[in-house]
C-alpha cells in the first residue's frame, strides 16, 4: 500500500489501452471454440473421429487465454512508464546567462597577436584572440551555464541564442564568425546591446544572474545619446558587464589578405584597407571602454596575451539541486509478460489426435 501511494506512471495515457484486453479476450475466446469445431468438421464425423481426440475443454482454454490477457496487459503496464520514488537525486544546474557580443568590422583584422595563438587562430587577429578567449575561456568556464553570442558591426547580428550546447557554439563561433560577417559598415555598439537585451527577454530566467562580455578594440560609432540609453538600461536590468580591450595602443593598418573574401576580391589591388585613397589605421581605443566600464561599474581587461583573460573567478557559479529520486518498474512488468506468454504457450488451444488405448477398444492392426 505504501509503495502504490509513491508509484506513478510517465505514460499515463498508454493504460487506457487496459480497457481493451478483456474485449480482445472474449473474441479470442469465442474464435477459439470456433475454430476448433471447424477443424473437427472438416476431418469427418463426430462420432466416427471422437475416440482418436484429446478433448480440449473450455477451462483449458480460458486458463490459457488469462494468460494471454496478462502477458498483454503487463506489457502495456510496461510501456506506460512506472516509476516509485526511490530517495534523492542531485545534479548540478547554472543560474548565469552569458551573452558574448562580438565586434567583427574590419580593425578586427589587424593581426596584433601573430605568432601568440596556435591554429586555426594563428594568423593573430584581433578576431582570432576574441574567438579563442570565448572557446577555450568563456565557453570552458560556464558548465551547466547558457551562452549566447551577438556579433556586430555597422548592424548588429543575433549570431546565438542562449542555449547549454556549448560544442554547437564552439562550431558557430569557428566557422560563422568572421570580419564582416555582422552587416554594415562601421562599430555600432549601441545596436549590439540592444541585440544583447532582445536575447536575453526571450530565454533568460528573471532570476538568473546575466552578464555581458564584450571583446572589442574599442571602435563605436554609435552616438552619445544611444550609448546613455544603453547605460541606463545595463543599470536598470541589474546586467553585469565585462570588457576584453583587444589590440595595440600603437595604430596600425588593416592587411586586405585579412579580410572577408569579398572585400579582399573588390580590394585586391590595394594592400591595405583604405577609405577615400586614404589608409585606414585602428589601435585599442581603451578611453571609450574605460568610460563604459566605470559607468556601469563593469570590468575590464586589456589583452596582451591569451592569459590576460580568464573568467572562471568572475562569473562560473554552479548549484546543486535536490529532487525527488525515481526507480523504473517497467522492468518487472515485462518480466511478468514474459513469463505468462510462456505459460499460455504450455496450454494447449486446440483438440489433438492421439493414437487409441487398446484397452478401449481398436482394430488389432490399431493395436499393433
Amino acid at each position: 500500500m505504501q509503495i502504490m501511494q509513491h508509484m506513478h506512471f510517465i505514460n499515463q495515457q498508454v493504460l487506457w489501452l487496459l480497457a481493451f484486453v478483456p474485449v480482445l479476450a472474449g473474441l479470442g475466446y469465442l474464435l477459439a471454440r470456433h475454430r476448433t469445431e471447424k477443424i473437427l468438421d472438416e476431418y469427418g464425423e463426430r462420432p466416427l473421429i471422437q475416440p482418436f481426440i484429446q478433448p480440449i475443454t473450455k477451462g483449458r482454454l480460458a486458463l490459457r487465454l488469462l494468460f494471454l490477457s496478462i502477458a498483454a496487459a503487463a506489457l502495456i503496464v510496461a510501456l506506460s512508464r512506472p516509476v516509485r520514488e526511490h530517495g534523492n537525486a542531485e545534479f548540478p544546474t547554472g543560474t548565469i546567462d552569458v551573452m558574448a557580443v562580438v565586434d567583427v568590422s574590419r580593425s578586427m583584422a589587424i593581426p596584433d597577436y601573430r605568432g601568440q595563438l596556435p591554429k586555426p587562430y594563428d594568423q593573430g587577429r584581433r578576431l582570432d584572440m576574441a574567438k579563442y578567449l570565448l572557446i577555450h575561456d568563456v565557453m570552458g568556464s560556464l558548465s551547466y551555464n547558457q551562452l549566447g553570442m551577438v556579433t556586430f558591426s555597422g548592424k548588429a547580428w543575433p549570431q546565438a541564442f542562449l542555449t547549454h550546447d556549448m560544442e554547437a557554439l564552439r562550431w558557430v563561433t569557428n566557422r560563422a564568425v568572421y570580419v564582416g560577417s555582422a552587416p554594415g559598415e562601421g562599430s555600432e555598439l549601441a545596436m549590439a546591446f540592444d541585440m544583447a537585451f532582445q536575447l536575453f527577454d526571450l530565454d533568460s530566467k528573471p532570476e538568473h544572474r546575466r552578464v555581458i562580455v564584450l571583446f572589442s578594440d574599442g571602435g563605436n560609432d554609435s552616438s552619445y545619446d544611444d550609448m546613455a540609453v544603453i547605460i541606463r538600461e545595463l543599470k536598470k536590468r541589474n546586467i553585469e558587464l565585462i570588457i576584453a580591450g583587444l589590440g595595440k595602443l600603437t595604430p596600425s593598418a588593416v592587411p586586405v589578405a585579412l579580410l572577408s573574401p569579398q572585400d579582399q576580391a573588390l580590394y585586391h589591388d590595394k594592400q591595405y584597407y583604405e577609405n577615400d585613397g586614404e589608409v585606414v589605421t585602428s589601435r585599442l581605443d581603451e578611453n571609450s571602454l574605460l568610460l563604459l566600464k566605470n559607468a556601469v561599474g563593469g570590468r575590464y581587461t586589456r589583452v596582451e596575451k591569451a592569459s590576460d583573460f580568464t573568467m572562471t573567478r568572475m562569473v562560473s557559479r554552479l548549484e546543486t539541486v535536490r529532487k525527488p529520486g525515481t526507480l523504473e518498474l517497467f522492468p518487472y512488468a515485462l518480466l511478468t509478460a514474459f513469463l505468462s506468454l510462456v505459460l499460455a504457450m504450455l496450454i494447449a488451444a486446440e483438440a489433438r489426435f492421439a493414437r487409441p488405448n487398446p484397452k478401449k477398444g481398436g482394430s488389432h492392426a490399431d493395436r499393433k
